[in-house]
């Protein structure tokens, strides 16, 4: 098990320096401090050589398009988990990519760039897009490794050799799945018990496979508070996840995080209305947004209280302390939802997603410190 002595004792081993250990614990993080970083997280991670690259373009995937889940992912207890976190983290967020990214010919527009890669990114249609992780996954079911849709994507080749490995089960792929589907043609859902259900099949699938990595099985009895805290966890994560996401996703698509019943509740007009008003500074409008995005972050939190009740009774059972360092995702969530009430629940502020060094780097302490402490 990896607490805080061990890691940097793995950290020593990997060659790194009291140097780069300052680096990773300093409020300037350059360039090189960042490479120093994912090179720490592979220094805690061993995996058979043939599948190390697929690894590394799944971690890589994390901390590019869902930061908050490196660092938890890192802390797990065991290796296999931190190997199934990042395999599995890495299809829940490749399923809901609406882009993929292809290398720039000299005949494309300078515009489609995106600054610093040097790729442009190219739209995937919803329904091509669901539908080849679903022939993914019942590739890795029902043909195993040797696929030839699995072996052109490192995810579904990651995820092959982990599902072997691991003994997986199938259908919290197929929700993770399903839930995307549902996602596609829902601008705007209807309750916000639908939101609820729609973001457990996402995170709260996710969380579980996550334990599932680590041995921690649902179909046994005595496992069920574990399973019901994770379920309140990914819910949290999820409601989380999709206010943090809410102005691009509204730009990009149109779709309206807010559900309807709160609408109504809170007097905000038309979803169509709604982004036009914002667009034009109305600050009566803002307002009812303001109101209704906090009743969704009182919702988060309850989630995340009911699970911290079953603290106790998870930490006396034999996989407790690799259950609640599962449930690490908690924090980085929570933290987001005390930044939003900070900026009186104004979700268009644009000082509200502009976290700076120092925060991340509190923000990784407290993450750790939960960790040490056996805590979430």
């Amino acid at each position: 098990m990896l607490h805080l002595p061990n890691i940097l004792n793995r950290l020593r081993s990997a060659g790194f320096s009291k140097m780069h250990r300052d680096q990773f614990t300093s409020s300037r993080i350059s360039f090189s401090s960042r490479r120093n970083m994912s090179l720490f997280g592979r220094a805690l991670i061993t995996v058979d050589p043939s599948i190390s690259k697929d690894l590394d373009q799944a971690i890589s995937n994390v901390r590019t398009f869902d930061p908050s889940g490196y660092l938890p992912g890192l802390l797990l207890k065991s290796n296999e988990a931190r190997v199934g976190h990042f395999a599995v983290r890495s299809f829940w967020i490749e399923t809901g990519l609406r882009f993929k990214k292809k290398s720039l010919k000299n005949d494309h527009s300078s515009s489609k760039q995106i600054p610093g890669v040097g790729q442009r990114e190219i739209l995937i249609p919803d329904e091509e897009r669901i539908h080849f992780w679903k022939n993914g996954v019942d590739a890795i079911f029902r043909e195993g490794g040797g696929s030839r849709l699995i072996q052109q994507n490192s995810t579904l080749r990651l995820l092959s050799e982990i599902v072997k490995k691991q003994s997986l089960p199938r259908h919290l792929f197929d929700k993770i799945i399903k839930g995307r589907e549902k996602d596609v043609d829902m601008k705007q859902y209807p309750t916000i018990s639908s939101l609820e259900e729609h973001v457990d099949m996402s995170c709260g699938s996710l969380l579980q496979l996550v334990l599932e990595c680590d041995g921690i099985r649902d179909n046994c009895p005595e496992n069920e508070v574990i399973f019901e805290a994770a379920r309140e966890v990914g819910i949290a994560h999820g409601l989380t996840n999709a206010l943090r996401m809410s102005v691009p996703t509204a730009s990009a698509t149109g779709k309206v995080i807010i559900p309807q019943d709160l609408c109504t509740k809170h007097e905000i007009k038309s979803p169509r209305y709604l982004l036009s008003a914002l667009g034009t500074g109305d600050e009566e409008c803002r307002r009812h947004l303001q109101s209704a995005v906090k009743d969704v972050v009182e919702v988060a939190r309850q989630h995340l209280e009911q699970a911290r009740k079953k603290r106790e009774d998870i930490s006396n059972h034999p996989f407790g302390e690799m259950a609640l360092s599962a449930f690490l995702p908690a924090l980085a969530s929570e933290t987001f939802l005390d930044r939003l009430e900070s900026h009186q629940f104004d979700l268009t502020d644009r000082s509200l997603r502009n976290v700076g060094q120092i925060e991340h780097i509190q923000c990784a302490q407290r993450l750790m410190l939960a960790s040490w402490n056996k805590s979430f």
